[in-house]
C-alpha cells in the first residue's frame, strides 16, 4: 500500500507555534515495515515537522509489528540502560533512591534496571504483553491512557520519557501531564531525534531516525523546547548526542540507497524475529561497506558533537 499525502497542510495548526501554514519537506518517505510511503510537512513558522498522514491512536498499532518489537538495542543496550540510569542518578545526591515513573517504557529494560537498583519504579506502555509482563514483575505499569486517567497514587522524584515523544499523538499533553506528576525538585528527563543536525540535513528522507509513520513528530532543538518550556517545564540541562543513535543513524542511512531494502543492517543487529532475508549483495553492502562507514564517520560524529549539531536531544527539566 502507498500514500500520497497532499503537497501541504495549511489547515492545521503548529503545536509549537500555532500557526497554520505547513509546507512539504519530503514527499516521499518509505516506511520499511509497512511499505507505505508518507510526507513530512514543515511549519513555516517555526520548523517543526509533522508526518502526513499522521495515524491516530486507533491505527498506529500495525505499525509496530513484533519486527519493531525486537531486541531494538541489540548488542548496545546494556550500556544504554547504564547510561539513561546514570543520567537520572547524578541529578540526585549520591545514594538517593526515589519514585520514578518511566513514561514508553517499550520491553522494560531501563525500568527493571531502576527497581533491581533501589528505585520504586512505575511505567507506561502502549504494548498490553508489556504492561503485563512488567505487573507481574512488581512494575506498576498501565496504558497511557489509563495513566493519564488514573495517575499512580503519588508524585514521582523522576520521570524519563526517552524517545517517545516523537511518537505521541499530542507531546505537549504528554509533557504538560509529567510536569504535574512531578514532587518539588523532581526531574523531567526527554529524548528525541535532532530533526535538524547535520546528518538529518544530508541524508534527506534516506535518514534512518525519520521512522515513519511511528514517529509523527519530528523536533528541531527550538520546537522541542518550546514544547516543552510551554507545558510547565524548566529546562535545566541540555544534551545534543548519544552514540549508538548518532553514531549508527550516519551507518545505516548512508546504506539505505545501496541495499535493495532499507534498514536491512539495523534488522539484523536487532534480532527483528520477522527481518528481512539479506541477499550476499546486501550483506557485503551492510557489513563490508558499513564496517569502512564506521570507521569514516566516529570523528566527524565526534565533531558535530562537539559543536553542538549532534543527533540525539536530551532534555532535563524540572517543573516550574
Amino acid at each position: 500500500m502507498s500514500t500520497t499525502p497532499a503537497e501541504s497542510i495549511s489547515s492545521i495548526a503548529c503545536i509549537a507555534c500555532g500557526q497554520q501554514k505547513h509546507v512539504t519537506h519530503f514527499d516521499a518517505v518509505f516506511d520499511y515495515i509497512s511499505t507505505e510511503t508518507f510526507a513530512i510537512d514543515r511549519c513555516e513558522n517555526c520548523g517543526l515537522m509533522v508526518t502526513r498522514p499522521m495515524p491516530d491512536d486507533q491505527n498506529i498499532g500495525r505499525y509496530y509489528p513484533p519486527r519493531y518489537r525486537g531486541n531494538r538495542h541489540g548488542f548496545t543496550g546494556t550500556t544504554r540502560t547504564n547510561l539513561r540510569r546514570f543520567a537520572v542518578e547524578k541529578c540526585f545526591k549520591p545514594g538517593f533512591k526515589g519514585r520514578l515513573l518511566d513514561i514508553g517504557c517499550g520491553n522494560g529494560t531501563f525500568a527493571l534496571a531502576m527497581k533491581n537498583a533501589g528505585w520504586t519504579v512505575c511505567a507506561t506502555e502502549i504494548d498490553e504483553p508489556t504492561v503485563q509482563s512488567l505487573n507481574e514483575r512488581g512494575i506498576t505499569t498501565k496504558t497511557p491512557w489509563d495513566a493519564m486517567r488514573d495517575g499512580f497514587g503519588q508524585p514521582f522524584d523522576a520521570i524519563t520519557c526517552w524517545h517517545v515523544m516523537e511518537h505521541v499523538l499530542e507531546p505537549t499533553k504528554v509533557s504538560q501531564w509529567a510536569a504535574s506528576m512531578l514532587n518539588p525538585n523532581g526531574v523531567f528527563q526527554a529524548t528525541v531525534p535532532n530533526a535538524d543536525c547535520l546528518q538529518a540535513r544530508f541524508f534527506g528522507n534516506q535518514w534512518l531516525h525519520l521512522d515513519v509513520p511511528r514517529h509523527r513528530f519530528h523536533f528541531t532543538p527550538s520546537t522541542f523546547e518550546k514544547v516543552l518550556t510551554d507545558s510547565g517545564l524548566s529546562v535545566i540541562k541540555r544534551s545534543v548526542f548519544a552514540w549508538e543513535y548518532d553514531w549508527f543513524g550516519i551507518i545505516q542511512s548512508a546504506l539505505n540507497p545501496l541495499c535493495s531494502k532499507p534498514n536491512m543492517l539495523f534488522d539484523q543487529l536487532t534480532g527483528a524475529p520477522d527481518k528481512h532475508t539479506m541477499s550476499a549483495k546486501d550483506k557485503a553492502l551492510s557489513f563490508g561497506v558499513g564496517s569502512l562507514i564506521a570507521g569514516a564517520s566516529f570523528v566527524p560524529m565526534v565533531i558535530a558533537a562537539i559543536f553542538g549539531d549532534g543527533a540525539t536531544l536530551t532534555y532535563t527539566c524540572q517543573a516550574k
